[in-house]
């Protein structure tokens, strides 16, 4: 809304000029202000992106730990005498190229041990049987999820 003032001078002419309004729209410090906010939410919000990310790498490396588990578990159940005769027992440190022969337990063992090795970073595990309890544990790098060396035992029945 302009206001105009009428100013009277002695010629009697009339003269109408516009009088000054208050400014109007933003400053630039207060769009600077708003820009250094903004810049910090984004950033906050990489941030959470990342983390989220890693957090989900994190938990595939474990659903990967406890199938391959299951998957183990599962053969040696379908082999009971030979995991009872301590066949299918292997050490944390026992690579899967250093599994040799042709028996069945040995084949699956092998594989097994190589599917620990491509599926999870710096992947290793030990099967352990006492009669018919059996001990799995499965090792691995997680540092990209932030969490470090990760193991998953775990003890189940023949």
């Amino acid at each position: 809304m302009r206001s105009f003032i009428v100013h009277h001078n002695t010629s009697s002419s009339v003269h109408a000029t516009a009088g000054r309004c208050p400014q109007r729209g933003f400053s630039m410090i207060e769009v600077l202000v708003a820009i250094v906010i903004l810049a910090f939410g984004l950033l906050g919000l990489a941030g959470l992106q990342t983390r989220t990310i890693a957090v989900n790498q994190s938990s595939l490396y474990r659903s990967q730990a406890t199938a391959l588990t299951d998957d183990i578990l599962d053969r040696m159940r379908a082999d009971r005498a030979n995991a009872r005769n301590h066949l299918w027992d292997t050490g944390i440190g026992t690579a899967a190229g250093s599994i040799s022969g042709s028996a069945i337990y040995q084949s699956d063992l092998r594989s097994w041990k190589l599917q620990v090795e491509n599926l999870l970073p710096g992947g290793r595990a030990s099967v352990t049987t006492n009669g018919n309890q059996v001990q799995v544990v499965i090792e691995w790098d997680d540092t990209r999820g932030r969490e470090g060396p990760q193991q998953l035992p775990t003890e189940s029945q023949l």
